[in-house]
This record gives structure tokens, sequence and C-alpha cells, in this order.
């Protein structure tokens, strides 16, 4: 824990005059703590309960009176980091970015609790809250006190807690006034927890920064959309005569070690993939420290446009579909690389024959090097979902975790549903720990049954259970196209 959540803990322990002597002898004022270092959570649990145990009352509702206190302050030393127009759940949304650019960029060594936001409309938010530590009661503290600072008033749900046995820590959060519409599902949203990533899902998000006239000498044409970590442009290749699509990496987040990190690591993962079903590269380079890709310029749509344009697919559709997004993982597994994030968003339908390419290897990692993670600690990454158990449960991720996404891609399409639903985060990430779905043939009695059968493989829980690889679902399901319907 940053020592700056101790030196706010010395200050907290003034209001109990009556702290005495902890269990390991020393007393709590006496206790030294730099703000500028890092000191193990049990320090900071056990002080806690020494002020407790002074005072007579439940550790949790210390802990929880410690966040009220603690979040004025914080609100104070962020204050550079904060949009002066934010008010409460602003600023929990945008929590992780900014203790990756106050903490984790300059000490790595700190690891504070990780909250994974998504802004469900104007009035809630959803929290889900993955760390190990378990310090859920301080987060719903450091909520209230935001409250009160801001002078607003809200509303706290805690759907699930680990303090009751469960995976993770949910909160929806409401500010008590106005109604709740939201205008589009967080549950396909992308969770990402890397430096940056404070912006939802959404490629119609404007930023604030100016259009360039040329990067890396192609010529920019305009924008055509904006992400978590950057923005899309259109750009003509004057020396090949083509358009190309660039991707550059926002200026507000390139001078973050770890978004750098993550932001290089797609840019080599997607270049080191040559395949007709994955987006192809043209160069990879940077201009004036900002990072930035050169990629195929694609005609079509993603898979989400076309299913919520066109409606249920036919079968034969669906298994092409299929086919083609698992040759293209074959291709990527084989270089060692996992997507992490297969959803229908990520999947791109090319031209009048809607080939597919997979896009966006923003999650990616390389199988072989686990020790250049640039997550932190307990941190969910993924989209709700599409997400594989094991990612919930803070598990290795491995090829099988992609299968896992396409078998829910495959469910969703055939079944016109998803197979793990929940009106909120926390419910469809319990839905997916359960790992009890309906039986593909009792939601789509027409779906033949070798097809239902390969859908719930891809699925099951055990990872062990689902298909041997992605090249073996790919032949499985050329197969089933080759047979007759019905």
């Amino acid at each position: 824990m940053h020592g700056l959540i101790f030196f706010y803990l010395h200050k907290f322990a003034e209001r109990f005059p009556a702290a005495s002597t902890s269990r390991s002898g020393s007393s709590v004022s006496g206790q030294k703590h730099l703000p500028s270092g890092v000191y193990p959570d049990a320090d900071a649990v056990a002080m806690l309960a020494d002020l407790a145990a002074a005072a007579g009352r439940p550790l949790p509702a210390v802990v929880t009176e410690f966040g009220e206190f603690l979040a004025p302050h914080l609100v104070k030393v962020a204050g550079t980091f904060i949009d002066p127009g934010w008010k409460t759940l602003d600023l929990i949304e945008h929590t992780e970015a900014i203790i990756h650019r106050m903490v984790r960029s300059t000490n790595p060594g700190a690891a504070p609790p990780v909250l994974e936001a998504f802004r469900a409309a104007d009035d809630e938010i959803q929290l889900v809250y993955s760390s190990k530590r378990s310090l859920c009661t301080l987060a719903i503290g450091i909520v209230r006190g935001l409250a009160t600072h801001f002078q607003e008033r809200v509303s706290i749900e805690e759907p699930s807690c680990m303090l009751r046995g469960d995976a993770f820590c949910s909160f929806v959060i409401r500010r008590e006034h106005g109604d709740t519409h939201p205008s589009h599902s967080p549950l396909t949203a992308t969770l990402v927890s890397d430096a940056g990533d404070d912006r939802r899902d959404d490629p119609g998000i404007v930023m604030d920064e100016p259009t360039p006239r040329m990067i890396g000498g192609y010529r920019v044409l305009g924008l055509i959309g904006s992400g978590a970590m950057g923005h899309v442009y259109l750009a003509h290749d004057d020396r090949l005569d083509r358009r190309v699509a660039i991707k550059v990496m926002s200026a507000r987040y390139a001078g973050n070690p770890a978004a750098r990190q993550r932001f290089i690591r797609e840019s080599r993962s997607v270049g080191a993939i040559e395949h007709p079903h994955v987006m192809t590269i043209h160069q990879v380079g940077e201009q004036d420290g900002v990072p930035y890709i050169v990629m195929q310029l694609l005609e079509g749509r993603t898979l989400r446009d076309h299913r919520d344009q066109s409606g249920r697919l036919p079968l034969g559709e669906v298994l092409r579909i299929g086919r083609e997004i698992a040759t293209g993982l074959a291709a990527a597994h084989r270089r060692g690389i996992v997507h992490r994030d297969i959803k229908p968003a990520n999947i791109f339908l090319e031209g009048d024959s809607r080939s597919v390419r997979i896009i966006d290897f923003g999650l990616a990692r390389e199988l072989d090097a686990q020790a250049t993670a640039v997550t932190h600690d307990g941190a969910l990454v993924g989209t709700p979902s599409y997400m594989p158990p094991e990612r919930i449960d803070d598990g290795e991720l491995d090829a099988s975790s992609d299968l896992f996404g396409l078998g829910v891609i495959l469910y969703e399409l055939l079944a016109d549903r998803l197979p793990f639903e929940g009106k909120t985060v926390a419910a469809v990430l319990m839905a997916i720990t359960r790992g009890t779905p309906k039986p593909l043939r009792e939601v789509a009695a027409d779906v033949p049954r070798e097809v239902g059968d390969l859908v719930m493989r891809l699925i099951a829980h055990d990872r062990a259970a689902r298909p041997a690889d992605a090249r073996t679902v790919a032949e499985e399901l050329a197969a089933l196209e080759k047979r007759p319907s019905g």
C-alpha cells in the first residue's frame, strides 16, 4: 500500500486518543511510514484494528470511516488530474486512470485497490473490486466521502462481496436524483485496467486533441473514431497510393510507461501474425514520443453491427463465421499470442463476402511472457459477457480462454441471447463463475445437436473440458458446414 495512505491513516488516528498498544507491541502513533514509501497492507489493517479495539467499535465500521476521512484528502492530492467539472460518479469512473498516472507509473511497487468502473447511465455507475486484499469496506467509505465532498447524495448496493465468500466485490452506486436510462449496455464493453483506459469501449467518443496533418509520412484525412487507448485516423499512403488506418496512442497517456508498454505490445502482437482472418499491420512507429500503428483499412462492419442490423443469422453463416474466427485464433495461438477479448465488436466482417478479420488485439498477451504482463494484481481484463471464468478467478489465461469467447459468440448468434445474463456487470460475472448456462438446444431447438454440443464444450467452466485447440474447433465447424441442414 502506498505510503500516502499511511500518512493520512496517522492523521485519522488522532481521532482516537485512546488508541494504545497494538498486538505487535508498538503504539499506533509510534509506527513510521513515509508518504513516498510502499508498505504491507497488513500494517494498515493492524493499525485500523488497533483503533477499532481502542474505541470498542467493529473493525469494518472503522475502516469505512477511514475511507470517508480519506476521500477529500485524495481529491486534494489528485487535483491536477481531476477535471473541474467532475462530480462523484465522474471521479469514480476515472479512478483507475488517475491511480496509474499518480502512483503505479512512478512507483511500480504500489498496488492500490483495483476498481473497475462501468458508467451504466448518468446517475449510475457499477464497480467491480477484484483485489485479494478484501478492503471493500474502505472503498465504500471512499465513495461516501466523495459524495460528501461534492455535496451529493448516493446510494450504494453491494450485490456480491468477498467477505461473504463471493469471488469478487461489486457495487452499484446511484446518485439519488434523476432517472437512469443507459444509452448502451456496459455488459458488452471492455474492462481494461491498464493506464489510460478510463474511456468506455465506444468508437463514437471524440477526444479533445487536435487532428494531426501528417503521421509518420502518412497524410491524415480525418478521424475515424476514438477508444480507450487513443484515436484511429483515416490516412493516405502517397507512396503506394492506398488508404490506411492509423491508430495513435492518446498523448494524454503516452507518457505512462504501463500504457505505453501495452500499446507497443498490441502492435508487436498483431504484426507478428500473417493470416487472412487477422487484421494486417503495415508499420509500427513513433512520432514526437507518441507511438502509432499503421493498419490495413477495412471496409465493412463489425459482427456486432451486422447482428444488430440483420437480426438472427442463418446457421450456415454462423458456422462459417465461427470457423474463420477459429482459424484466425489458431494463427495467433501458434505465435504464442492469446487475444483475451474475443467478442462481436472485435470481429470485423470485410467486404461483400463478410470475410472475418479479428481486430483490436489491445488486450493481447504473449503466452510465454508472463513476467512482462502490464496488468496489476487482481485486475479483471476482458469483456464481462464474454469473459472466461478463469479470468474472474484470477487464473492464468491460455488459448482455451479465447475459445470460451468464441463459444459465447456462437451461442449468442444461434440463440439470439447470451449464455450468461444479468442486469449488472456483477450479476453477469456471478453467472459466469457459477458456470451453469442453459444448454443451447433448450433455448434454440432448431440448432442441430452436434452444433449445440460443440458450443457447450466451448463455454465449459472447466477449461480442460473445452476443445483441445482452435485448429480442432475450425475443423469441427468445417465438418458441420458440410452436413445437410435439418
